[in-house]
């Protein structure tokens, strides 16, 4: 880095010592999607808008959404949204679902198009008008790649085509180890 220039990367390890404080499972998820918004100017520069944590529900074989970033994008995609968050539910099977296929293949997803994030639980059209509402132009899916069995959907409103700048590569690379190790904490 130039001495002229400025460093706008989260810290990871202040977001550890966030999560760290924990003190169950369900603080821990709100912290997962919470925290990195609490680095206002970092996150603004990220153009980070979203994140979502989802878990594979071991009976279901379903992928549960199991918290969402109390942000404004966030709060848009809920209001318009015709199912409630937490009743989207998506097959671990499903072949068109990016959740789905980056947590069977272990390898991160990325679309502009909110229809393969919501596939078969909601039409083309309905997730369309959640990715609206948020003003979101792409989302990346990182897969949990212990055994949790989840993933992370980093979701950015900033309109360059859907490619992720190096410094949201490192950050969702960075934060997924992070949170992959923090939920074995609590199962």
């Amino acid at each position: 880095m130039d001495s002229g220039e400025i460093n706008h990367a989260i810290d990871i390890n202040e977001l550890q010592k966030k999560l760290d404080s924990a003190s169950g499972a369900d603080s821990l998820y709100e912290d997962i999607v919470n925290a990195p918004f609490s680095f206002k100017v970092e996150t603004a520069f990220l153009f980070l808008g979203i994140i979502v944590l989802l878990r594979v529900n071991k009976t279901t074989g379903n992928i549960d959404r199991i918290a969402l970033s109390r942000t404004e994008p966030a709060a848009g995609t809920v209001e318009i949204s015709v199912k409630k968050f937490e009743n989207i539910k998506i097959p671990l099977s499903d072949p068109k679902n990016i959740i789905a296929l980056a947590i069977r293949t272990g390898e991160p997803q990325k679309t502009s198009d909110w229809e393969y994030l919501f596939t078969p639980a909601l039409t083309g059209e309905q997730a369309r008008l959640n990715q609206a509402g948020g003003a979101i132009n792409y989302s990346c899916v990182y897969p949990l790649l212990s055994g949790n069995k989840g993933a992370l959907i980093f979701s950015y409103y900033q309109f360059d085509g859907g490619k992720s700048s190096d410094e949201q590569t490192k950050f969702m690379v960075s934060y997924s180890k992070l949170v992959d190790d923090q939920l074995g904490r609590f199962d």
